[in-house]
């Protein structure tokens, strides 16, 4: 509730006229939905307020289905985005052909605490960007609030609702099939402070691992992708593995997690973690 008047306003505050806000309350229980009943008299802006907390994932697909508009952009409660994001980026996607499913830029990270405002490293890649997701995904990722994305996108990949939350993993699978555009501008701020669900490490790395685990199963998955996706798969394996011995205690869950690794791409067994 701390910063969501802040998330409501940058989307009032677009310079792009033609916007609907659809605000879902995942069943908060810290006023988040007093602040939400006080913009629903703007005709441009429909609540869903649950009592209940229920898996993020279905909350997404709930919104995507309940929007009008031939694009979607998401935004968490914490974040924020700057006033010309959807003016820069519809005009991109205007220009392009339906192909392309996603519009995305790099973000600015803000600390809450220090107030410090840097730009967080994102690929820089257009087009077939899926072999850049694998091969180039830890010089820097897309930031989950960035993308403006066509509704079809996630209507034929929506969220997987048997993981909690996808985060930005969902680009994978819009990847398979549609192109992506890089607008080399920051137009985003995500928050960082002491309540972010991002620092749940390993709880994250399930709900990625899981996905990831599915991604090369999915019927839409490339052929010619496979050698990368494996390596890919074996990193991260082993990244939740050597993550886990350095901060945790569950030995069970770091050997499940080292032999998937080497189960994806054997030449981890080489490497000196």
């Amino acid at each position: 509730s701390a910063y969501l008047e802040d998330a409501i306003v940058s989307v009032i505050g677009q310079t792009y006229p033609e916007w609907e806000l659809v605000v879902i309350d995942n069943g908060s229980t810290d006023g988040s939905q007093s602040i939400i009943k006080k913009y629903l008299n703007n005709k441009k802006i429909r609540a869903f307020l649950h009592p209940t907390n229920m898996c993020i994932c279905k909350r997404m697909n709930e919104g995507i289905a309940a929007a009008s508009g031939d694009f979607i952009s998401i935004l968490y409660s914490d974040d924020y985005y700057l006033p010309e994001k959807f003016n820069k980026q519809v005009k991109v996607m205007q220009e392009l052909s339906p192909e392309c499913g996603v519009a995305y830029s790099p973000g600015y990270q803000l600390d809450v605490s220090t107030q410090k405002l840097e730009i967080v490293k994102s690929i820089e890649s257009s087009g077939e960007v899926l072999k850049v997701l694998f091969t180039d995904f830890f010089r820097g990722y897309i930031n989950p609030i960035s993308p403006l994305i066509r509704k079809e996108c996630l209507l034929r990949y929506p969220f997987d609702e048997e993981i909690f939350t996808e985060g930005e993993a969902i680009f994978f699978r819009i990847a398979m099939k549609y192109k992506f555009a890089y607008i080399d501008e920051p137009l985003v701020v995500m928050r960082t402070h002491d309540n972010n669900a991002r620092y749940a490490g390993k709880q994250n790395a399930e709900y990625f691992a899981t996905g990831l685990n599915k991604l090369g199963r999915h019927v839409d998955f490339p052929g010619d992708m496979t050698s990368y996706y494996r390596r890919f798969k074996g990193i991260i394996f082993r990244n939740n593995a050597w993550q886990n011995i350095r901060l945790g205690t569950d030995s069970q869950w770091v050997r499940n997690m080292l032999y998937q690794s080497v189960h994806s791409d054997w030449r981890q067994i080489c490497h000196h973690k």
